[in-house]
């Protein structure tokens, strides 16, 4: 036996996850069955699967079932997001080898080269304005080319239940107009008093089929765009990590994670994404110029058209993004305070005016 803890449940593999002497036998035989020196263990940021670090290896060891996270599937989706990363030119890790270890549970994992470099939270603080500039333009690029049509590749679906349980922090009222707004926007049709309960989340898994969620709406999306898990090489270029909650689904959802929780609504950062060098040399004008004269008027006429048309694929993205509670908690505000959608949009809003967050 190589695993000496019983995993019954989430909180099982919660306890025991982040510790390296618990899976130091299982990497042995990982480093072993691969031809690979054993170069010990080092912890690596975490998330939700045992991942450590080997020397110039990363091995991300997934949760068993019986844990109730992932599993399979996520072995599966990051797989396809390395391999797929790969053939569409996205900067990604390599993708060396992956196994089964039948053990005291069945044990997936990868083994992926290790990325030199700092984590975009990290870095974020000591970058000059145009260094951010330049980071949101280049993930632009790679966002241009990751998130666009795809087969099929797991079962991840919009609106599950345990993503539907964090919906309840907010307050009835919101819920209730979140649940209006998403059917209207997946062609449900008005809804009126006398509707199922918000949080429904087998209500909201029809409503998307049918509305077109899985349909020619859905893009592959990374769907953790997280400052965590962009990294910044020390040449300079860019790396993106952790694919397992990869899913097809609007291209919303992939927005409100990278502009909201990435990008943390920094101005330069959301320059460099959605105007490029025109948007640089205008920003640069209104500060020479005071912001003074018709020309000036009108531009920021502009600009708050197309603010509120990003507002509002924001607010979107928000409400069908798995974790939209939790980016909306870290950057804008606390949900029980949050009473109804107008208050969230004014938020946003402001957010995108002023280039902070609310929260």
């Amino acid at each position: 036996m190589l695993f000496h803890h019983i995993i019954h449940d989430l909180e099982d593999w919660r306890q025991v996850f982040q510790d390296p002497d618990a899976f130091e036998p299982l990497i042995r035989e990982i480093f072993r069955r691969h031809g690979l020196p054993f170069a010990g263990i080092g912890r690596c940021t975490p998330g939700s699967n045992a991942v450590f670090r080997c020397g110039g290896y990363i091995v991300k060891i997934f949760a068993p079932e019986e844990s109730g996270i992932g599993g399979r599937d996520d072995f599966l989706t990051e797989k396809f997001g390395l391999l797929r990363a790969k053939r569409l030119s996205v900067p990604a890790p390599v993708l060396y080898a992956e196994g089964v270890i039948e053990d005291a549970h069945t044990f997936r994992y990868l083994l992926l080269e290790y990325v030199e470099g700092e984590s975009l939270a990290e870095l974020s603080p000591r970058l000059s304005g145009g260094e951010r500039f330049r980071i949101g333009r280049r993930l632009r690029e790679i966002v241009d080319r990751m998130d666009v049509a795809c087969e099929p590749f797991n079962s991840h679906a919009l609106f599950g239940r345990a993503a539907e349980e964090r919906w309840k922090a907010f307050p009835a009222s919101f819920r209730r107009e979140r649940e209006t707004y998403l059917r209207q926007r997946y062609g449900g049709g008005r809804v009126d008093g006398q509707t199922e309960a918000a949080g429904d989340s087998a209500a909201f898994s029809e409503m998307a089929a049918e509305g077109g969620a899985v349909g020619r709406t859905a893009v592959y999306v990374h769907g953790d765009l997280n400052p965590d898990n962009i990294l910044i090489r020390p040449d300079g270029r860019l790396c993106l990590i952790d694919f397992a909650d990869a899913m097809r689904a609007p291209i919303e959802l992939e927005l409100a994670s990278l502009l909201c929780d990435g990008f943390r609504f920094d101005a330069d950062y959301l320059a460099g994404f959605l105007d490029g060098e025109e948007a640089f040399r205008q920003k640069a004008f209104r500060n020479a110029a005071g912001e003074k004269g018709n020309l000036i008027r009108e531009s920021r006429k502009e600009e708050g058209r197309r603010e509120a048309k990003l507002s509002e694929s924001l607010l979107f993205g928000l409400l069908i993004h798995d974790y939209g509670v939790n980016i909306i908690r870290d950057n804008i505000g606390a949900p029980e305070r949050i009473p109804s959608l107008k208050t969230l949009r004014e938020r946003l809003d402001y957010a995108l005016l002023t280039g902070t967050q609310t929260s």
